[in-house]
């Protein structure tokens, strides 16, 4: 039986298929995150002058030669897409000296994932910029697709933010469209780590395969996560959670004030029947319709009549006693729903 590490070697021997990149390119090596499939780290890259992610890849004694060819058909789909801005950028293999281990070189992101992401920005986001990541997640997804790649375990912890752009990650799971491999039930490795994400077939149908439409129904947990700013079914019992989502059809409620074309994009992506979610050109193509309406409204406000604005012109005034104050120089409570009323009107007027 084949060692991980002999395997790995004959990545390295591919003439090329996945770069190799010595251990001492990298200084300033610092681990930033541990999970069940590796450790991460981040590291200065001194030839490009780039900061990198290093994954340590985590041994498997008893893996036979099938899952080690599955293993690097990943590698191989990782690499054919790491060129597109919403994908994880992967860079080769490099081999830690001290622990003879593997590594794999990835694009380092430095504002952390969508869940936490979400939490440190979302009272700051406006929805244009909800659009904005919407769209960030269905090009990337688009891209895989468009590759017969099925990523198979989307969520909100494998979409990465750097400098504001998401990029999808973590391709542990992903398999080519052709390769017969099936869900195991009781497998972590197979998405069910996150039932929230996954659609009612997985559990309902003894090794069930996942495909596009899988994905699709990820994709729209994402959408209605992106506008909540919240994890889907907080404090929801996790051991009953798939089999509410199966079986009595669990859904999140949909997000007051959020347009109603994205309301229904989502709802259609995790419907339980898959032939009736969209593909992604259709999630595609109705987000970016969206994102048009979004920049068309935003721009008929004139520049100086934002709601910030408005709120920093009535403060000011107020302490400079040009506007009374009830309260000396602070403002009211009075004040402050007098102030949005009057905002609220006059927005709606420009």
């Amino acid at each position: 039986m084949t060692s991980f590490n002999e395997w790995i070697d004959k990545i390295k021997r591919k003439d090329g298929d996945i770069d190799y990149i010595e251990y001492n390119e990298f200084s300033n090596v610092k681990t930033v995150g541990k999970g069940a499939f590796g450790i991460v780290e981040s590291a200065d890259w001194k030839s490009y002058e780039i900061k990198a992610a290093l994954k340590t890849l985590i041994s498997n004694p008893t893996i036979d030669d099938y899952d080690l060819n599955n293993f690097i058909k990943e590698l191989e789909s990782l690499k054919k897409v790491s060129f597109h801005p919403n994908v994880i950028g992967f860079y080769g293999i490099t081999k830690e000296p001290l622990s003879n281990k593997y590594i794999m070189v990835l694009e380092y992101a430095n504002q952390g994932n969508l869940r936490e992401y979400l939490k440190n920005n979302f009272k700051f986001l406006k929805w244009s910029d909800k659009i904005q990541m919407a769209l960030d997640i269905a090009r990337g997804l688009k891209c895989l697709h468009f590759k017969n790649i099925i990523h198979r375990d989307l969520h909100a912890k494998n979409i990465l933010v750097n400098n504001n752009r998401l990029m999808i990650t973590d391709f542990g799971t992903s398999k080519q469209l052709s390769e017969s491999t099936s869900n195991s039930a009781n497998s972590t490795a197979n998405g069910l780590g996150m039932p929230e994400y996954n659609e009612p077939q997985l559990f309902k149908i003894i090794n069930y395969k996942k495909d596009k439409k899988s994905d699709i129904f990820s994709l729209g947990v994402l959408l209605w996560e992106i506008s909540s700013g919240r994890p889907p079914f907080p404090g929801y019992p996790r051991n009953v959670l798939g089999s509410h989502i199966s079986y009595h059809n669990l859904r999140e409620n949909p997000i007051y004030g959020n347009p109603q074309e994205y309301q229904q994009l989502y709802q259609e992506c995790w419907d339980s029947e898959p032939k009736l979610r969209p593909d992604i050109e259709k999630v595609y193509e109705t987000l970016s319709q969206l994102s048009q309406i979004s920049l068309r409204e935003s721009s008929h406000k004139p520049n100086g009549f934002t709601e910030e604005a408005l709120k920093n012109w009535w403060s000011n005034n107020i302490k400079s006693n040009n506007i009374r104050s009830r309260n000396n120089n602070n403002i009211s409570y009075l004040e402050k729903v007098e102030m949005q009323l009057w905002m609220n009107l006059f927005l709606k007027k420009i």
